[in-house]
């Protein structure tokens, strides 16, 4: 895995396209796997890669087990916060206005 990161690295210097090296995450997807050993990109200085245990990827949570537990929460949170929002702002609303906003 250390030589494809290496790979990575050299490919985004010849087409001149810059990492940032703080928002690079490392995330294992396997049930058995050696969580102790560190990838880390060679520049000047060598700098090791951040290990997490969920990451969000095109908009999705995904954690190390796929069980999409956090995401669910993530969306149901944003829906309670948007009813929240419009049941404090418009009191007095018909079934169909209010429908109308929420979507």
């Amino acid at each position: 895995m250390q030589e494809g990161v290496n790979e990575l690295h050299v490919w985004t210097k010849n087409w001149l396209l810059n990492l940032n090296i703080s928002k690079c995450k490392v995330i294992s997807l396997e049930r058995t796997v050696d969580k102790s050993h560190t990838y880390n990109i060679t520049d000047s200085d060598v700098m090791p890669i951040d290990r997490v245990n969920i990451i969000k990827d095109l908009g999705i949570l995904i954690d190390e087990k796929l069980t999409f537990r956090d995401h669910i929460h993530d969306k149901l949170n944003k829906a309670y916060m948007m009813l929240g929002l419009i049941k404090r702002n418009f009191k007095y609303l018909t079934v169909s206005t209010f429908v109308l906003l929420y979507k």
